[in-house]
């Protein structure tokens, strides 16, 4: 997507957001399909053919679709940005602290802004070495993650997610070289696994443990950025499904909670559940609100445009426990209202919050 320059700034991130959200419903509406093609009972050579057409053409052209219209959303944000920050410049406007739940490096830039509930990228601030981070149980958690600078939510919490269900998988996809300091991370690209190799060093405003430590998210982050194309705004603003397909090699998900948008009813929180304890990792997106396409949520204790990790579901179906990628201790949101860094709720609180429940192939 070409710059637009002159555009109205709230509505151009509004849609940006919206094409974000659809890139996800389309990739949803991929895997149904897919699911209707490859279980028909249909036999013999034309149904062969047909399956393999399906798979080799018309679903990879849809799947590179849904990417397309995600990146386009996500420069449309990015372009928003850029004329906030510009327009800000010339008024003399400056953003306050960011919601971070450990303090900001010196001179490291947090200004708030709309979209993800996240944080401006400005100066990460300086570079420290991680040395061989701790990759124990305790460890490799969805609450030992502190997004710290980037709006790069949809990534920490689907690796959130993923060390949730299975924390062998995050050990097994990180191997620490000692002789010269560097890090292997595993990614898969289309299924296929590709090696990312990055040095120890991350930046002190990028994600971490709750101290602000560097930690297995930090190194798990900056591989992350080299798979997506080797700069630190490429992390921002993404799809989920994105996240966990290039983390686990498996294809995706999703259910549409917004009425408007969805195809069927919303999941039960039961589903849910049972998606969780078949070993899914399983992310939630709460709405835009942007302008054009839906509110904010209602709940003031969740942050607008955010991407949380599903901890779990009650035993008995009636609440669903999710977790802030900005730490334990949460932050404040650019509302000025606190985001706590763990949230509890009913169905219809979780369905009048949130937009969208992803998931990923079972990592059991």
């Amino acid at each position: 997507m070409s710059e637009i320059y002159g555009a109205d700034i709230a509505a151009l991130r509004a849609l940006g957001h919206a094409m974000v959200q659809r890139g996800e419903v389309l990739e949803t509406a991929v895997g149904r399909v897919a699911e209707a093609v490859t279980g028909t009972d249909w036999f013999g050579p034309d149904h062969e053919g047909f399956v393999e057409e399906w798979q080799t053409t018309h679903a990879a052209a849809l799947r590179a679709a849904a990417r397309d219209l995600a990146e386009a959303g996500r420069r449309a944000v990015e372009n928003a940005d850029d004329q906030e920050r510009t327009s800000d410049s010339y008024d003399g406007a400056g953003g306050g602290a960011g919601p971070s739940s450990r303090p900001a490096p010196e001179g490291t830039d947090l200004s708030s802004r709309d979209g993800q509930g996240d944080k401006a990228v400005g100066d990460l601030g300086d570079l420290e070495d991680a040395g061989e981070v701790p990759l124990t149980d305790e460890a490799i958690d969805a609450s030992e993650i502190d997004q710290g600078s980037l709006a790069d939510c949809w990534f920490l919490a689907s690796a959130g997610a993923i060390a949730e269900q299975n924390p062998d998988w995050i050990r097994e996809h990180i191997e620490y070289d000692a002789e010269d300091g560097t890090y292997t991370v595993t990614f898969y690209e289309d299924g296929e696994p590709v090696e990312i190799t990055v040095d120890s060093n991350v930046y002190e405003g990028a994600a971490g443990d709750p101290s602000g430590d560097p930690s297995w998210i930090s190194i798990y982050e900056k591989a992350a950025v080299e798979f997506l194309g080797g700069e630190y705004d490429d992390i921002e603003y993404d799809n989920p499904a994105r996240a966990l397909e290039m983390m686990t090699g498996q294809s995706t998900s999703s259910d549409d909670l917004d009425p408007f948008w969805a195809w069927d009813d919303p999941p039960s929180l039961e589903s849910i559940g049972e998606r969780l304890e078949n070993g899914e990792p399983v992310v939630a997106s709460s709405p835009d609100g942007g302008g054009w396409f839906g509110d904010p949520p209602p709940d003031k204790e969740v942050v607008n445009n955010h991407v949380y990790t599903v901890e779990s579901v009650s035993s008995d179906g009636e609440t669903i426990t999710l977790v802030n990628p900005w730490g334990p201790g949460g932050g404040t949101g650019s509302d000025g209202e606190t985001k706590p860094g763990t949230i509890t709720m009913t169905a219809d609180e979780f369905y009048e919050n949130f937009a969208t429940v992803t998931y990923g192939g079972s990592m059991s």
